[in-house]
């Protein structure tokens, strides 16, 4: 099949998103699939990550459609800044489903034609942003043939991180946003408590087929992308490293009490790195340190993100990874996707959080010894006291569920199926 992925986001954009636009296309070509990426003008991009250009299948087909959006850059002159701080507050008194609208008016426009024009015989819309729904509907009536599937990394409705302030406007967006999936054929959402969100949301949806279709840890781009630079080498002792954002529900403080746990002596073994931005994040981190002993926080350290290539290569040089989500039970809905990337690094992850979806995978992959609430500090103490005795812990090995062909086989099977649009709709999750 010709299949084009459409996302705002793809490589050689740095975002996470990117990851899975890759991840999802060397799955779907090695199934056969002639794949398009319809996107942002790689040559109107503000940043590109090289080792992102560097693995793009040079088969794959592009299609820009103009730069970034005025939501994502700096205005510039008094009318940009008008827009954009009228775009900033669109959401709410309007039901849009996000703030990128040029994005959605540009697909709108143009997607028809390049389905058309392409022969393409299916569209997997890859959300977010969520606003790329809006060309459903003139895509389904200019192009009533092709397939509509939709990929959310993140829910829109369901979400409470999305939540709109007053519920006269969340009703709104969920009828705005059924209203535009209706005209899809299938909907994937990536953990299997996402999908009871949306289902208990939604209170089921007739006619659409949901299921889960979770990120994947490619091992062989991951070789790939190791391959390209050099070994990171972070000096004596062992090295713990945290990488991305830090929000307000996931912080560090978990890690750092556990290590407040630890003798002097196990702890001065230990250093923490935090690479992450030097705003937000940075922020929460330091009102997270001045929470523990300066013992404690002298073991921490922080750098600037790094790129896609050198992070990886550098997740792979620490001795355990950490990944942190809140303990907030409605954070279930999400794993974040640098635990693949920690995956494709093969190192041990220590996770603190509920037992959800990320738990499991954790479980699953670093072993269940490597779980804990937020609360389990003395146990989580124990668990580092354990590193620092036996020292850097042997490479995880690849596990088969969280490959890509596992991970993408349910949108695997149904590109592969040949179904037709008079195919009736389950109403049920598959």
């Amino acid at each position: 099949m010709k299949i084009a992925i459409v996302s705002y986001f793809a490589p050689p954009q740095p975002a996470v998103a990117s990851h899975r636009v890759i991840r999802m296309t060397r799955a779907m070509r090695a199934a056969g699939h002639d794949v398009h990426w319809v996107t942002l003008d790689p040559a109107q991009l503000d940043r590109v990550d090289e080792t992102l250009a560097a693995v793009t299948p040079a088969e794959v087909t592009v299609h820009g459609l103009g730069g970034v959006n005025l939501v994502d850059r700096t205005a510039r002159g008094l009318v940009e800044k008008v827009l954009r701080t009228l775009i900033f507050a669109l959401p709410d008194w309007w039901p849009v489903l996000d703030r990128h609208v040029e994005w959605s008016r540009r697909l709108t426009r143009e997607l028809p034609g390049i389905v058309r024009r392409e022969g393409l015989d299916a569209v997997l819309l890859c959300c977010g942003p969520h606003g790329q729904l809006e060309c459903i509907p003139a895509l389904r009536r200019k192009c009533p043939d092709v397939r509509i599937l939709v990929d959310y990394r993140d829910l829109l409705s369901g979400n409470t991180w999305r939540d709109r302030k007053t519920e006269k406007m969340r009703a709104r967006v969920t009828a705005r946003e059924r209203r535009l999936l209706a005209g899809a054929e299938a909907l994937s959402v990536n953990t299997a408590d996402a999908l009871a969100s949306f289902l208990r949301t939604f209170d089921g949806f007739d006619g659409l087929s949901v299921e889960v279709v979770r990120n994947a840890a490619d091992h062989e781009l991951g070789a790939k992308i190791l391959g390209l630079g050099p070994e990171v080498e972070l000096g004596p002792g062992l090295h713990l490293g945290f990488f991305g954002t830090i929000f307000p529900k996931r912080r560090l403080l978990p890690l750092l009490e556990a290590m407040g746990e630890l003798g002097d002596r196990d702890l001065t073994q230990l250093t923490v790195h935090v690479w992450c931005d030097a705003h937000g994040s940075a922020a929460l981190l330091a009102e997270d340190l001045a929470q523990v002993s300066p013992a404690v926080a002298a073991r921490v350290v922080r750098h600037d993100f790094l790129g896609y290539g050198e992070a990886l290569r550098t997740m792979a040089a620490c001795d355990a990874l950490v990944l942190v989500n809140s303990p907030d039970p409605v954070d279930q809905i999400f794993v974040p996707g640098k635990l693949y990337d920690y995956l494709m690094a093969a190192r041990p992850v220590l996770f603190f959080g509920d037992r959800g979806d990320a738990w499991n995978i954790v479980a699953d992959t670093s072993g269940p010894e490597c779980c804990f609430t937020h609360d389990e500090r003395e146990s989580a103490a124990s668990w580092l006291q354990g590193l620092v005795a036996t020292g850097r812990p042997d490479d995880r090995p690849p596990v088969a569920a969280y490959e890509p062909a596992a991970s993408f086989a349910p949108l695997l099977r149904r590109l592969g199926s040949g179904a037709d649009q008079s195919t009736p709709k389950s109403a049920k999750p598959t």
